[in-house]
This record gives C-alpha cells, sequence and structure tokens, in this order.
C-alpha cells in the first residue's frame, strides 16, 4: 500500500493521567494515511493509554490529536467514531452471552445501515470462521476466534483508522501469523490505515512500515520497522526470543 500520503493522524505534546498519575508525558507520534505504525514497550509504558485517549477516554490533559486536518482532542468518543476511528481493545472485550452476528451488529450501530450486508461479508471473506460460527455467542469462542470478532466488529464501523491493541496477546504461534496476515489483508486490500500497539516486536516491527518505541509515558525511539529490528538496543529490550515484556 502506498504509504507517501498526508499525516491522517497527528498527536502532539499529549499528556494523559490517571487521577495524579501522569501516564503520558508529552507524547509525539503520527501516522500517515496508508501506513502500518507499531507502537512497542514495555508493560505499563503508556501504550494502551495513548490509544485510548486518542479515542477520547481517557481525556487528554494537555497536547493536541488531529484526525485528517481536525482537531478531535475535545471530542466525545461516539463522535470520533463517526468521524471513521475504530479500535479493537485489549482483551478483546466482546459480548460473550450475545452472538457472533450481534457483536457485528453493535460493531456497526453507528453507521449507515445500507452498508450493513456489503460489510458484514467483507468481514466473513477476511475471516471465514466467523461466518461458520455467526450464530454462536462469543464467550464459546477459541481465544484466536475472539480476537478475529473483536477486530471485525471495529471494522464493521467503517473505519480509515484501525487501532489494535495488542492482538496477538495469549494466542499459539499459529493463530498470531494468522492474525498478522490478515492485519496485511486489511491495510493493502481494504485500503486502511493501523496503528498497532502489540507485545510481539519481532512480528509487529517486520510488519509495519514504521515504529515508535515507548518508556515511562514517553516515544523514546522511532523508525522503519527495517531501522528497529536492526538496532541493537531495540534488539536486546524488545526482541531477545522474538517477544516483549
Amino acid at each position: 500500500m502506498d504509504t507517501s500520503g498526508k499525516a491522517m493522524l497527528s498527536v502532539s505534546g499529549l499528556h494523559t493521567f490517571y487521577g495524579r498519575i501522569e501516564a503520558l508525558r508529552g507524547v509525539d507520534v503520527e501516522v500517515n494515511e496508508g501506513e502500518i505504525v507499531t507502537l512497542i514497550g514495555a508493560n505499563g509504558a503508556g501504550k494502551s493509554t495513548l490509544l485510548m485517549t486518542i479515542c477520547g477516554d481517557p481525556r487528554a490533559a494537555e497536547g493536541q490529536i488531529v484526525f485528517d486536518g481536525e482537531d478531535i482532542t475535545e471530542l466525545p468518543t461516539y463522535d470520533i467514531v463517526r468521524r471513521g476511528i475504530a479500535q479493537s481493545p485489549e482483551g478483546r472485550r466482546i459480548f460473550p452471552f450475545m452472538s457472533v452476528l450481534e457483536n457485528l451488529q453493535i460493531g456497526a450501530s453507528g453507521v449507515d445501515p445500507r452498508h450493513f450486508d456489503d460489510d458484514l461479508e467483507r468481514v466473513f471473506t477476511l475471516y471465514p470462521l466467523l461466518k461458520e460460527r455467526r450464530h454462536q455467542r462469543g464467550g464459546t469462542l477459541s481465544g484466536g476466534e475472539q480476537q478475529m470478532l473483536a477486530i471485525g466488529r471495529a471494522l464493521m464501523s467503517r473505519p480509515r483508522l484501525l487501532l489494535l491493541d495488542e492482538p496477538s496477546l495469549g494466542l499459539a504461534p499459529m493463530l498470531v501469523k494468522q492474525i498478522f496476515s490478515v492485519i496485511r489483508d486489511i491495510n493493502e486490500q481494504e485500503k486502511v490505515t493501523i496503528f498497532l500497539v502489540e507485545q510481539n516486536a519481532h512480528h509487529a516491527l517486520h510488519l509495519a512500515h514504521r515504529g515508535y518505541v515507548m518508556a515511562n509515558g514517553k516515544v523514546i525511539m522511532s523508525g522503519t520497522g527495517r531501522e528497529l529490528l536492526a538496532n541493537d538496543e531495540i534488539r536486546a529490550a524488545y526482541l531477545e526470543g522474538g517477544h516483549t515484556k
């Protein structure tokens, strides 16, 4: 996918607090249209907080979030989603007592219902297992299938920018390869820009056009995926054994 386009998402000087605890300390990141950009770092570095702050919960205390040229820093989450940002959160957070189809219907609740059938078919093409299990309760799916459902639910809102938070967490290696393959397909075939937080730094940096490294609420390094893979500090901290910790 062509990644030479304009900046779709620009985050500048972002500070976010949980009570008195400062989780983000002046974060600057940029995601260009058409890219896959990954964010790696240790647990507690602030990665998930950044994605949630982009979506409006928690609210940024300082700084600016610009999406497609519009300042969305103060917008409520539902308005952010309507503008074309969707998140597949850490831990999947599907509705376990609802069917696969009902979960996908919830993902589509904020968009024109005339698109529903086409969007559903797109998700089922990406994840044929979801079509087979469309009447099955979400909570009875395997971990990998629940992750597919979480991503599919996000895609039902027709996003231009998809935020993925730890999509490979807890999955077997074969399923990890499958998840990353579909992420590439979403980017290249569905033309969706992706901002990926991922504990598997090896896979994430191989997949991503560019990457950022976070520590203690700050971005400490950035570069192309290839540059970060070759960096001795990154290799020592995050790539030994193929996973971040």
